[in-house]
Parts: C-alpha cells; sequence; structure tokens
C-alpha cells in the first residue's frame, strides 16, 4: 500500500508499487470459478456415496440382509468386527473425497498463485485419462462391470479432459502471474 495514506483520503494518489501490483495479471473470476466445478462435481459425488453408503451398508437399503444390527445379531464377534472395520473403511472414502474436494475447491478458487497445486491437479487428471483409456481398450468386461461403459465413459472421459485443460489453464496464468511478480523484485 502506497506510504502515502489509503484509498479515497484527500490528496492520495497511488504509488509506482500500487499501480504495478494493480496491473498483474491474476485469474479471473470465470476461469477460478470454471477451474473448481470439477472438484464441486466430485464433492456432491461423495455427498452422494456416503448418502448411499449410509443407506445400504447401514440400514440395509436394497439388500437381503436388513440394518447392519440385524446381520451382526448371532455372527462371531471376529467376523462382525473385521466387516464393521471394512465398512467404516469404505464409509471414510467418501468423506475423504469430500474434505478433499472441499480443500482443493477453496484452494483453486483463490486468486494467488499456486502453480504446484495446479501442476499437480493437472498430472492426477492426465494420468485418470490414461486410465480411462487404457480400461476401455485393454479390459472392456472391467470397465462394464464397474459401469463405465458407453455414455458413462464418454462422461467421465469429458470431466476428466475438461479438468486436465482448466488446471493447464490455470499453471499458464500462475505461471505469468509470477514471472511479473519476479520482475517486479
Amino acid at each position: 500500500m502506497s506510504p502515502r495514506g489509503r484509498p479515497g483520503d484527500p490528496g492520495w494518489k497511488p504509488s509506482d508499487q500500487d499501480i504495478l501490483a494493480a496491473q498483474a495479471p491474476r485469474p479471473q473470476f470465470a476461469l477460478r470459478l470454471f477451474s473448481v466445478l470439477p472438484f464441486i462435481l466430485f464433492g456432491a459425488f461423495s455427498v452422494i456415496a456416503l448418502v448411499a453408503w449410509i443407506a445400504v451398508v447401514v440400514f440395509g437399503a436394497g439388500t437381503s440382509r436388513g440394518a447392519v444390527w440385524q446381520w451382526a445379531a448371532g455372527r462371531s464377534v471376529g467376523e462382525v468386527l473385521s466387516q464393521l472395520a471394512l465398512a467404516v473403511v469404505i464409509g471414510l472414502i467418501p468423506v475423504g473425497v469430500a474434505v478433499l474436494s472441499m480443500w482443493a475447491t477453496l484452494r483453486g478458487f483463490s486468486g494467488s498463485p499456486a502453480l504446484f497445486f495446479w501442476l499437480f491437479t493437472e498430472v492426477v487428471f492426465a494420468a485418470a485419462a490414461l486410465v480411462l483409456v487404457l480400461g476401455r481398450v485393454q479390459w472392456p468386461e472391467f470397465m462394464a462391470s464397474i459401469a463405465l461403459k458407453g455414455t458413462e465413459w464418454w462422461f467421465a472421459f469429458v470431466v476428466v479432459a475438461y479438468s486436465m485443460t482448466m488446471a493447464h489453464l490455470r499453471v499458464r496464468r500462475d505461471r505469468r502471474t509470477l514471472a511479473v511478480e519476479d520482475e517486479d523484485g
């Protein structure tokens, strides 16, 4: 901030540092919003997965075994504990994805440069795209067994490709921003 007062003060004029800071390229709102949409989407999917986990695993909706406490009645302690541990681990996965997607959304939406975050994000989505393509070509039966065939596969691929593209745009923007800041000292 200018040592000659604050904006709005009588006689205030911006310093050279204020002018350069205002001219530094920063990610615009649209780019920031569109670049975090995949994280919001993954967060929504993880909340849906958590609700489904509660309905199916805990309350037994759509299964013949009933609620978890009904299933556990009459079984050995070892079997119950091992199955409960597995169920808890499976339930923690969507919780972890939801927390991670919230963190990534907040980190990605900030206007400050986050070059390494976006480079890592780009690499992760590129690897996911590669796995999708390899899965479709090398293991079509497996992809069909996890419901990634036809339209579902294309939807997943488009989301991953979009995510990779947006991450790359943020990498380019952050490199330019950091280059301008380096020139300024």
